[in-house]
């Protein structure tokens, strides 16, 4: 009992010892370089660790992405001609006219500027539907890998199509199942009216059951299991037709990573912010060390090390702080020709870089300026709280090298610590990215 009671004071004076860092640090490290306990860092490096992951998860609930069916990595697969069967049409694929669309992808580790940072989201070709004499084009997608079309699942159907003559009736069917079990959409509005011949256009249209334009036929389709689909187009005269098609996709199902990465979510950061924390520890006391042995002024390895430890508390108030400005967040959400470009920032902040913007359309454009404005407070704070912490650090530093050689000048502190800092940050910057 006495012992338990013992440990339990030991305990709470690490603790106060770690809060009078904030409210006493000339007295409090005089204390810790005379007795260092490698517990109190410790307890300072579990602190920081824990934060900034719950600061990352909590931005992370936030922000959603927009899936795609394919994935947004294999979107040509739903165009190609190897995919679809006709009875009366010829389907290859048209290496010379398709739709160049390339988005910045940040996982290629380069920068925006590097014109091997993009990606061409429709592939290299588009699928060409040729008829000789006929007045109709029967064309279907014999796969589409059971998707799902439910309030909870894909809500958009998006089709990206030229054509040399609108047709006079032209249908959509999505199967479910089998072949007599399909909901059939009306697409010649959209074909006749709006849809320039010999140019590119682009039909989406909402999916689900709460969609407006969609007639069930067969038992019992079910929009959670949409198996395959077929175009059906019909013009008034028989002729040569053709119908070349460039981007065919499902999306509108938007998910954060959190929902489908969660364990690899938690083990990225975990990673990160404990590479982050002891980089920053060993390099920080290493420097002042050789710069006191420079001076021919030695000190203690472990009191130094400890009390370095123990000064990165001003981190933890930083996650602190930059977790509370997550609260500023509203919920984001990506569209995905944006969402293959996201990267952090310095600060492990998300955010799409502006440079990329020239790739993509004006709608795109749109909605990033949008999420641009709807995260400045929050990017505000996290920046603001980079330049405080670093400070606020660089004048703990100073603190601790005046605890450990009181006969260096006030001048002599603040260079040491300063530049011991500087140098932490350019390793951090180097080795791990994020500061």
């Amino acid at each position: 009992m006495p012992s338990n009671l013992h440990n339990a004071r030991i305990n709470r004076l690490i603790i106060d010892d770690i809060l009078k860092v904030v409210y006493a640090p000339h007295k409090v490290f005089k204390d810790i370089v005379t007795n260092p306990k490698y517990l109190g860092a410790l307890i300072v490096l579990i602190l920081f660790i824990g934060l900034e992951v719950g600061y990352e998860y909590s931005q992370f609930t936030k922000t959603y992405t927009e899936q795609t069916t394919p994935t947004i990595d294999q979107l040509s697969s739903f165009t190609n001609a190897t995919a679809w069967s006709s009875p009366n049409a010829i389907l290859t694929n048209n290496f010379a006219d398709y739709i160049n669309y390339s988005v910045y992808v940040a996982g290629f580790g380069l920068p925006p500027q590097d014109p091997k940072a993009y990606y061409s989201l429709y592939g290299n070709s588009s699928l060409e539907m040729q008829t000789n004499n006929t007045s109709s084009i029967t064309a279907t997608l014999t796969n589409t890998t059971d998707v799902d079309c439910s309030p909870s699942g894909f809500q958009n159907f998006t089709i990206s199509l030229k054509q040399t003559e609108a047709p006079q009736n032209a249908i959509l069917k999505l199967y479910s199942f089998r072949t007599a079990d399909f909901y059939q959409y009306d697409l010649t509005p959209l074909m006749s009216s709006t849809s320039k011949l010999n140019e590119w256009n682009n039909l989406t249209i909402a999916l689900g059951p709460n969609a407006a334009g969609w007639t069930p036929h067969g038992n019992n389709p079910q929009w959670y299991n949409i198996t395959s689909l077929e175009l059906d187009f019909n013009y008034p005269s028989s002729s040569n037709i053709t119908v070349e098609i460039g981007a065919l996709f499902f999306h509108g199902q938007y998910l954060s990573p959190v929902q489908y990465n969660s364990t690899g979510v938690a083990l990225q950061f975990l990673q990160l912010f404990s590479l982050q924390f002891l980089i920053a520890w060993f390099v920080f006391t290493g420097i002042i060390y050789l710069l006191c042995r420079i001076m021919k002024s030695s000190v203690t390895w472990k009191a130094l090390f400890v009390a370095i430890g123990f000064a990165m508390f001003i981190m933890v108030i930083r996650g602190l702080v930059n977790l509370a400005a997550t609260l500023t967040m509203p919920t984001i959400y990506y569209p995905y020709d944006l969402s293959l470009g996201l990267r952090f920032d310095p600060y492990a902040a998300l955010y799409y870089p502006v440079e990329a913007l020239r790739s993509l359309p004006a709608a795109s454009v749109t909605i990033f300026n949008s999420i641009n404005s709807a995260t400045y407070a929050f990017r505000t704070i996290v920046t603001a709280m980079f330049i405080v912490s670093y400070v606020w650090l660089g004048a703990v530093g100073t603190m601790v090298i005046g605890a450990l050689r009181p006969e260096f000048s006030l001048v002599k502190r603040i260079t040491i610590s300063a530049v011991s800092l500087g140098l932490v940050i350019l390793v951090l910057i180097f080795l791990v990215g994020s500061i």
